[in-house]
This record gives structure tokens, sequence and C-alpha cells, in this order.
């Protein structure tokens, strides 16, 4: 019988690839992990882990052992959701994978509704960058994360939740807002991405959806805006423009939700842009628990 100490503290490793680092994670001393390492390959009679390089590589042998055990570790996350289906959501557990934006923009009203309405449910929001939260959502770590479609098909199901519309912000002291008079609300006037041209401008770092959509608006246009600065998140992007460090792409899902004192000024693009489709995704083979579908009609609403 696998011993879940040990086969936690294999994925550790293999997620982490050094044993300081897994050892960090699973609160315990470097030699204690080694030592429970070389206990588990004595026990198959091979090695785990190729210890030549950094980080660790997976033998064959290590391969099939993660492989298993993390079907177990699914195992035991449905068994745990399911059983606490049965308690009719008086207790249980639930954990949402989420970007800072994401969070920030659509997560805090239900979080609030669903907790005044379940008390007894434990909440926890993990926020990653898109590949991290799909690994999470692979590997169960998650209940669902929300995600952007189009996803891999391979071992994703998917609830779609609502479409975004990309929009501008300009900061309030940029000459064309003087010229337009925006609303920092609802009907949101329109504006060209062309005139970005030569204009101070916020990216989005490289492999980022929104960083796509700027590259095409760039090539459709034939606009070259000044970038000055690459940022980590849609919302990181939009305090700086509202600061007056440059314009920047947003969705429309942050302009309705903006709540700073600093505010920037949003504009609806005059060019046609795709919605980006915002969806709950979770394991094709994973259980979905009242909980999660509980708050996934929230996030419908």
């Amino acid at each position: 019988m696998i011993d879940e100490h040990e086969w936690r503290s294999v994925l550790q490793v293999a997620e982490d690839g050094t044993f300081s680092a897994a050892a960090k994670h699973l609160f315990v001393s470097q030699p204690s992990l080694s030592q429970c390492i070389k206990k588990i390959e004595g026990e198959l009679g091979a090695l785990l882990f190729d210890r030549s390089q950094i980080p660790l590589q997976l033998t064959p042998a290590g391969e099939i052992y993660v492989t298993k055990a993390r079907e177990i570790q699914r195992m035991k996350r449905d068994l745990v959701r399911e059983t606490a289906d049965l308690t009719e959501l008086r207790t249980g557990s639930l954990c949402i994978g989420s970007s800072r934006t994401r969070s920030s923009c659509y997560l805090a009203q239900p979080l609030i509704k669903f907790h005044n309405r379940y008390p007894g449910i434990s909440l926890q929001v993990r926020e990653h960058s898109v590949s991290e939260l799909q690994e999470d959502v692979l590997s169960g770590r998650v209940d669902f994360a929300l995600l952007y479609d189009p996803l891999p098909d391979q071992g994703f199901a998917r609830i779609p939740l609502l479409s975004e519309r990309v929009m501008l912000a300009l900061p309030q002291e940029h000459p064309f807002v003087r010229d337009l008079r925006p609303r920092l609300t609802r009907p949101f006037p329109r504006l060209s991405f062309a005139r970005m041209h030569g204009q101070p401008f916020i990216c989005l770092q490289k492999k980022r959806q929104m960083t796509s959509i700027y590259d095409t608006l760039c090539l459709e246009t034939q606009c070259e805006p000044d970038v000055v600065f690459e940022a980590n998140s849609i919302i990181d992007a939009a305090e700086l423009c509202a600061a007056g460090m440059g314009a920047t792409l947003v969705t429309d899902m942050l302009a309705r939700s903006w709540q700073r004192r600093q505010a920037p000024c949003f504009f609806e693009l005059e060019e046609e842009v795709p919605p980006r489709q915002l969806i709950a995704a979770y394991g094709r083979h994973q259980h979905l628990s009242e909980a999660a579908r509980e708050f996934i009609g929230l996030l419908k609403k």
C-alpha cells in the first residue's frame, strides 16, 4: 500500500525539481525528505529521480510512480468532494483558481454571497498564471478555475460564464480625453486604436492573451505605440494608466468594476475585436462538487 506521506513527498520533489525546495513546501528537513525518497526507492528497487542534473528529472520508474500517485491524489479529492455533497453544503471546502485581475473584478461579490449563504464551506482562491492554473485544473488542486477559451480539448471540461469586450483606457490627463469628454461609466465613447500611434502605451508581458490582441491591433491598424512598460496583469496596467503612465487595453468587466480613487477614462474600440469567453474550467474526469456548482451559478447571475 502506498503511504500518503510518501507519495506526497515524491510529487512535491517532482514539482519543485530539488529536494531543498520540496522540503520547504512540505515543512520537513531536507535530510528527512531525502531519506524518505531513498526508502521508497529501496522498496521499489529502482531510482525515481535522476540526481545527475538540476532540476531533478524523473526516471522511467519515477514517471510510473508519479502517474499512479496523481491518480490516487485525484481519487482522494473526488472522495472528499462527493462525500461533502451529502452534507447539503453544511460543511466542506471549495478551492477556486483565478488570476489577480479576475479575482479583483469578478470574484469579490460572489465570494461574499456564497459565504453568507454557506458559512460552513471553507473558501480558498489560488491566484496563478494561465499555465499554472491549467495545471492546477488537470491535477485537481482546484475545484475549477476561471480561464478563457480556447483551451486544449484534452482533459478540460468547461462551463461558459460571460463574454468580455476589449476596451481602451487612457489617463485622465491625456489630450484625447479633453477632446472626447469621456464618461467613467457606460455608455463609453468610441476611439480608434490607430490613434495610439506614437502614444505612451502599457502592454502586458509576453504569452498573455491580451498581448496577442494588442499585436493584432497594431498589425491591422499599422499603429506603433510607444511602449513604456510591460505589466504583469491587466489590473496592474490599468492602475499605471490611471496614474498617468500611458494608455492600455482593458476589459469591460474591469471598467464596470473599477472602484479605486484614481480612474482611467475608458473607451470602446472602433475596431472589431472578438470577445473573450470566460469559462469555469475543471477536470474532464473530475467530480464537480455541489459547492462548486452553486458558486458557478452565482458567477453566472
